[in-house]
C-alpha cells in the first residue's frame, strides 16, 4: 500500500491543540519567575508524529517527512517531571503540572546525591557552586548518598501527566547530568579530569559509572511504567568550545560501557536515545556511535556538520541540522525557496531539522521567520518522500 499523497489543504488543518507548559522558568522572565509556554496547534498528519520520528531513528526507514527536533513547537513533546529534584533545581518542570513558585523555592535546591544545585538565570541552568566538591577522589564513591527511587512518587507522576503525555508527538524524557556531568558535579571539573587519567582511580571510575548507569536505567524503567516515553534526551556535554573534554580512547574505555548499557535498555523499550552534547565534540562521534546513540544536534558554529553527515552516512547515528540564516525582511516565497534548497540538500541524509538558536548572534537573521521555514520544510520533505514504498 502506497503512502498518502501530500494534501496542502488537509495537512494545514488544525485538528486540536497541544497543551501548554506552566512549570518552566525562562531566564530573565519579566513576570518574576512565572513563564508559560502557550498551547500550540495540532495539524493533521498522515501518520502519528511519533511513528514518523521512530521510523527514521529506530527503524532506519525513510520517514514521511523530515522530523523536527527541539524543546517546544516541534515533533517532540519534552518531559521533565517535577518529581525529580534535578528538574526542580534547573527550573525545568516541563510537565502537566501547574505553576511552580520559583521565588519561594529559592536559588538552591538539593538534587540527586544530596548535592546543592544553584540556579543561574543567565545560563538557565543549575550546578554545584565551584570549589565545594562532595569528594575529591572517586575511590570514596561508595560513601556517597545515592538517590532512593522509592522516595519518588511515580504514581503521582503518571496521574499528573496523563493528559500532557496523551499526544501524537514523541514524548521525550529529559535527564539532566549524564555520566561525565555527574562526575564533574560531584568532584569539581579539575578533580573529575584527574580521575580520568589517574591509575589509582581507574577501577573506581569504572565501578562508579557502572552503578550510575544502573540508577539511570532504574529511573527510566520506573518512569516508562507510568508514562508513555518515546525518547530520551540525555545531557552529557563532552566538548568545550574549542575541543573535546577528553580523548576518543578515554571515551571508549571509560564512558562507552556505561552509556551503552543505558542506550541498550532504552532501545529494548522502543525508546529513542538523543545524546544532548554541547561543545566541539566531533572527534567523539565514534564513541557516540559505539554507545548506540540515535542522534546528536551539534552546534554548527564549532562543528563541521556537513562533514559529519558525510563521514557517518553509513553508520546508525544521525544528526539534527539547524536552519540557515533567515534574512530580515524576507518574503514568504523567499523563505520557501530557502527551505526547498535545504530539503534538496539533506533529503537523502537521514537527518532531523532543529531550530538553530545560535544564529541570533547574526544581526541579519530573523528568528521569527523560523515557523515559516519549518512549515515549508515539512511540505517539501512530504512531497519528496510521498512516493517511497514502505
Amino acid at each position: 500500500m502506497g503512502r498518502e499523497k501530500y494534501d496542502a489543504k488537509k495537512e494545514h488543518e488544525i485538528i486540536g491543540m497541544y497543551p501548554g507548559i506552566k512549570g518552566m522558568e525562562l531566564g530573565g522572565s519579566a513576570d518574576g519567575g512565572v513563564s508559560i509556554i502557550p498551547e500550540s496547534p495540532r495539524f493533521y498528519r498522515p501518520i502519528p508524529t511519533r511513528e514518523n520520528y521512530k521510523m527514521l531513528l529506530l527503524e532506519g526507514k525513510t520517514p514521511y517527512w523530515i522530523p523536527e527536533n527541539g524543546w517546544f513547537f516541534c515533533d517532540v513533546n519534552e518531559f521533565r517531571p517535577r518529581q525529580h529534584p534535578d528538574n526542580l533545581a534547573n527550573h525545568q518542570c516541563i510537565d502537566g503540572g501547574d505553576f511552580v513558585d520559583w521565588q519561594a523555592l529559592g536559588r538552591v535546591v538539593t538534587g540527586w546525591f544530596d548535592l546543592p544545585l544553584e540556579w543561574e538565570p543567565l545560563s538557565m541552568g543549575a550546578t554545584v557552586r565551584p570549589g565545594t566538591p562532595a569528594m575529591e577522589d572517586l575511590n570514596d564513591w561508595e560513601s556517597l548518598k545515592w538517590p532512593d527511587l522509592d522516595e519518588m512518587d511515580f504514581e503521582e507522576m503518571g496521574r499528573l501527566n496523563k493528559d500532557y503525555l496523551a499526544t501524537d508527538k514523541a514524548n521525550q524524557l529529559g535527564i539532566q547530568f549524564g555520566l561525565w556531568e555527574r562526575m564533574m558535579n560531584i568532584m569539581g571539573v579539575s578533580n573529575a579530569a584527574i580521575a580520568l587519567i589517574d591509575e589509582d582511580q581507574e577501577s573506581a571510575v569504572h565501578d562508579f559509572l557502572d552503578k550510575l548507569s544502573d540508577l539511570y536505567i532504574d529511573y527510566i524503567g520506573r518512569v516508562s511504567k507510568v508514562c508513555r516515553i518515546d525518547s530520551i534526551m540525555f545531557h552529557d556535554d563532552w566538548g568545550t568550545q574549542k575541543s573535546a573534554f577528553f580523548s576518543l580512547d578515554t571515551a571508549m574505555d571509560i564512558f562507552v560501557p556505561a552509556m551503552k548499557k543505558i542506550v541498550d535498555f532504552a532501545h529494548s523499550k522502543g525508546i529513542v536515545f538523543e545524546h544532548h552534547c554541547c561543545g566541539n565534540a566531533s572527534s567523539l562521534v565514534p564513541a557516540m556511535e559505539a554507545c548506540g546513540s540515535d542522534y546528536w544536534f551539534p552546534q554548527a558554529a564549532i562543528n563541521d556538520l556537513d562533514q559529519l553527515i558525510e563521514d557517518y552516512k553509513d553508520c546508525h547515528i544521525t544528526f539534527a541540522v539547524g536552519n540557515p540564516i533567515l534574512p530580515k525582511g524576507s518574503t514568504e516565497d523567499e523563505i520557501k525557496e530557502l527551505a526547498e534548497k535545504w530539503v534538496d540538500k539533506y533529503k537523502n541524509a537521514g537527518i532531523l531539522l532543529q531550530q538553530d538558536i545560535n544564529l541570533t548572534v547574526y544581526p541579519e537573521h530573523d528568528a521569527s521567520l523560523y515557523p515559516q521555514f519549518s512549515t515549508a520544510v515539512y511540505e517539501y520533505s512530504r512531497i519528496a518522500y510521498q512516493d517511497i514504498e514502505d
